[in-house]
């Protein structure tokens, strides 16, 4: 494993996170890029910023199609946050998206695609014994964020969870 984002790094995940709130596709593509090798996909032309270098968004449109300097994983991960992100540009198919990334990715990725789908939000209608509704019942995601790995990205607190668990948005 790679070493844990800076703080500075911090401060660039917090603004991406808030760029992409209330979008479950936008939130998993972003948390794929920082929570994936700590942070590496941080570091390219596709995470722009406005000229004051306050606001930050990731721009699918801005991967390359040639990878660049990343490693194979590394180019994968980053189509598949492109393609969560905006579906129109996907540059990947899943199946040779997903073909030889190591154990942590395909858990952030089975993560991610699970937050896009809105399985976080979803609840089962509960009936009682004589058939009759009785309310819902919250349902847990189908695939969590990675917890225990991982040094919390904003430095404010002790624990390895990933702040996109559920609860929130």
């Amino acid at each position: 494993m790679s070493a844990p984002i800076s703080e500075g790094r911090g401060e660039l995940a917090q603004s991406l996170r808030e760029w992409a709130r209330g979008l479950y596709s936008l939130e998993a593509a972003v948390e794929l890029l920082i929570w994936f090798n700590h942070g590496r996909l941080l570091d390219g032309s596709w995470i722009e910023h406005d000229s004051e270098g306050a606001r930050y968004w990731f721009s699918a449109d801005m991967v390359p199609t040639d990878g660049g300097e990343l490693s194979g994983g590394e180019r994968r991960v980053l189509e598949i946050a492109a393609s969560l992100a905006e579906p129109s540009l996907a540059k990947v198919g899943l199946g040779d998206g997903v073909t030889g990334l190591d154990r942590d990715a395909l858990d952030l990725i089975l993560a991610a695609i699970a937050h896009a789908g809105g399985s976080h939000e979803h609840s089962r209608p509960v009936f009682g014994l004589d058939g009759t509704y009785a309310g819902t019942r919250e349902l847990p995601t189908l695939h969590d964020w990675p917890t225990g790995r991982f040094e919390d990205v904003n430095h404010t607190n002790t624990t390895t969870e990933n702040p996109t668990k559920k609860g929130t948005k």
